[in-house]
């Protein structure tokens, strides 16, 4: 074969697509068809021709680079990949391995980068994501090689499902709980010896409470609330200490969160005796003035006071109370009326005797402005409220004294701008709020990796696109009301076009091209319905009953 027709052949062969048998037909029309299948390879990850190879459209295939080494190999059924697959780079090391059923991503799935390190370990039921996706990073300090294991995701049909696990230096740093893809209920912080140090309360993806617990100082002492947890996240035991001693109560629950003991201490020395709580009912104390006017009203189960503790003026004015949570914890203290409605100035207390929270009621509910603390006595939170409920600008703050988010609401949901910093106090999170939903422009950015687009009741909807820390376009697409639709462009971080196609309202539509890291189009595949109608031009016949 000359030189010029051969390498006719290989730009022409370089252009298919390398899993259709389907060229026979054109086998006495087109002169050149017979090479072609000898040119023909797998082309996952952006392969170039290489040695001659034919295709077995229903057997084992191996396709090569042009330097001589497997690109992949694993078996074809009517033409298409199925079965166990194999991934190579240029320098022979593997890149990807796993199983296909029913041509579709099939149980476990590894990927590698060039120097052989794992990077991700997902399951996979009927192409989507199903059990726990392990993710990898590496690098290099000192010439030595860090990292590892960075995160253990729990996925469902590809939606983030129950609790995920994240990790530093290969150790678990926090465990949150996602419900349809949102972080709902109890988050966890740990410190490197795995105790549990702050735990958030999330519902709907939006933090509700945070507390810093299981303190240890620099002297090695336990200080403040020390908790511990079930496998269910409920709480099993939670205690005070002060300087390693236990002072304060000490509680045990059950598995379902309910009560079965309470004791105190006092510089570690046992006050009461256990409480069985059902056993003991409350019981309720009165004092009295010498002219006969209540003095004093509060419940006690076995000493323990439960409930509002009301001190009565002899004058009759404004009444004095405090507060006992039902487990007999002193959490807070302020003015009630003769109807036992909070009114006025209101403060809340940590176990530990810090305050908690400072703000004022009417007629038993918060208004005006409302402050929040840690238990070292920094601002967490601080607004105001109108009838019990958050309104106007509300600010986070983290344990440094940095912003943390700011947002607006009305009657507790949140309306107009919405802003959220990380812990150095640049902005990661920037938008607008319209009756709870996500509205107009939003802005992300996390250091590695920014987004900017249009909400419309809470979807996305317009174009949006994201970028690369280096400043090169990652995406652009289109969104309906949440649905991607309209032109697609994904990009290398070289500048690159990587993949390209069309949506129409969530269904893959007309021509996708896909590119290698150089730029050159490797493969098109052609959509109908969503679902694959022509590769690289040529049309794909499937046998009849194989449901596509």
């Amino acid at each position: 074969m000359n030189t010029k027709r051969y390498r006719g052949i290989m730009r022409l062969g370089y252009r298919l697509y390398p899993y259709i048998p389907y060229l026979k037909p054109l086998y006495n029309n087109l002169p050149c068809a017979k090479y072609i299948l000898f040119f023909l390879f797998c082309l996952s990850s952006g392969i170039l021709i290489a040695q001659p190879n034919k295709v077995n459209p229903n057997g084992y295939n191996v396709f090569y680079y042009d330097n001589g080494k497997i690109s992949s190999e694993g078996n074809m059924r009517i033409g298409k990949p199925d079965g166990f697959w194999k991934t190579y780079y240029p320098n022979g090391n593997l890149k990807s391995a796993g199983n296909r059923l029913n041509f579709e991503l099939d149980s476990l799935w590894i990927f590698f980068n060039e120097n052989n390190d794992t990077t991700v370990k997902i399951d996979y039921k009927n192409g989507k994501k199903n059990g726990y996706l392990f993710s990898y990073e590496y690098g290099l300090k000192a010439q030595i090689k860090t990292g590892g294991l960075v995160s253990k995701e729990l996925f469902l049909n590809d939606v983030k499902q129950g609790l995920s696990y994240y990790y530093e230096n290969n150790i678990l740093y926090k465990s949150v709980n996602y419900k349809n893809g949102k972080k709902q209920d109890l988050s966890k912080e740990f410190d490197k010896n795995g105790r549990i140090v702050a735990i958030t309360e999330y519902n709907n993806d939006y933090i509700i409470n945070r507390e810093r617990i299981n303190t240890i100082d620099k002297q090695g002492l336990k200080q403040g609330v020390w908790k511990t947890f079930y496998p269910n996240d409920k709480i099993a035991t939670e205690a005070t200490y002060l300087n390693d001693t236990l002072n304060g109560f000490y509680k045990e629950f059950d598995m379902q969160g309910k009560l079965l003991k309470i004791e105190k201490y006092q510089t570690g020395q046992l006050l009461t005796d256990s409480l069985n709580i059902e056993a003991n009912p409350v019981k309720w104390v009165e004092d009295f003035f010498d002219n006969g006017k209540v003095k004093f009203r509060g419940g006690y189960i076995n000493g323990v006071p439960v409930g509002l503790h009301k001190e009565y003026p002899r004058d009759g004015a404004i009444i004095m109370a405090k507060e006992y949570d039902e487990n007999g914890i002193f959490s807070g203290d302020g003015a009630v009326d003769e109807n036992d409605k909070k009114q006025g100035n209101w403060k809340y207390y940590y176990e530990s005797g810090e305050v908690k929270s400072i703000g004022a009621y009417k007629d038993n509910l918060k208004t005006g402005e409302w402050i929040f603390y840690y238990e070292d006595g920094k601002i967490e939170q601080r607004g105001k409220y109108n009838n019990d409920k958050p309104s106007g600008q509300w600010t986070w703050f983290y344990t440094s004294g940095n912003k943390w988010r700011e947002e607006n609401l009305i009657k507790g949901i949140e309306e107009g701008s919405f802003t959220e910093f990380n812990k150095e106090g640049r902005v990661i999170l920037k938008g607008e709020y319209v009756d709870g939903e996500r509205d107009g422009i939003w802005n992300y950015n996390n250091g590695d990796f920014t987004e900017e687009g249009t909400y419309q009741d809470g979807l996305q909807n317009g174009l949006w696109k994201g970028w690369f820390s280096n400043g090169k376009l990652n995406y652009e697409v289109n969104y309906v009301q949440g649905v991607p639709d309209g032109k697609y462009k994904l990009y290398y971080d070289n500048g690159y076009m990587r993949e390209e196609g069309y949506y129409s309202m969530g269904s893959k539509e007309k021509n996708w091209n896909k590119y290698d890291m150089q730029g050159t189009l490797y493969l098109t595949i052609t959509y109908k319905n969503d679902k694959e109608f022509k590769l690289n031009g040529i049309k794909i016949r499937l046998p009849k009953g194989s449901g596509e």
